[in-house]
């Protein structure tokens, strides 16, 4: 359909131990999405690694695109992220809505709102009762 390859996606790997305790120091035991709230890593799945730049975006595994970020914070982030990855699926499937059209043969169509119903008058329009030039009134 188009003449793009999908991007290769690199897979998430995880952290091993090193590069784990690598990134408590060089982020001072703190949240690594900027907020500054100290790591809880006393209680289990407190503290999650992320991805600064998405694998899905063409991010990577390295150490440089990692950082240890409260489980709050993360779930707001990848939240966040969920439409990206969502339009980069569609994306690669060809299911976006110019290829559906293609492969469907169909045109735009509208979806019925072109009319008014019946006896409907805008209260822009001066044939409105409580029209008054320059005021709106609800």
């Amino acid at each position: 359909m188009t003449d793009r390859a999908p991007l290769p996606v690199e897979t998430r790997k995880p952290l091993t131990r090193r590069e784990f305790g690598l990134l408590i120091i060089q982020q001072d035991g703190k949240c690594g999405c900027g907020c500054g709230k100290k790591l809880d890593f006393t209680k289990p799945r407190r503290v999650v690694d992320e991805h600064l730049v998405p694998l899905f975006s063409g991010g990577s595994n390295d150490l440089s695109n990692r950082a240890l970020w409260d489980a709050d914070c993360s779930k707001a982030k990848t939240s966040g992220e969920a439409g990206g990855r969502a339009k980069v699926r569609r994306f690669e499937q060809n299911k976006t809505q110019p290829e559906k059209r293609k492969r469907n043969g169909s045109k735009l169509q509208s979806r019925g709102f072109s009319k008014a119903p019946a006896g409907y008058v805008s209260p822009l329009s001066k044939k409105h009762p409580r029209y008054q030039k320059g005021k709106l009134n609800g």
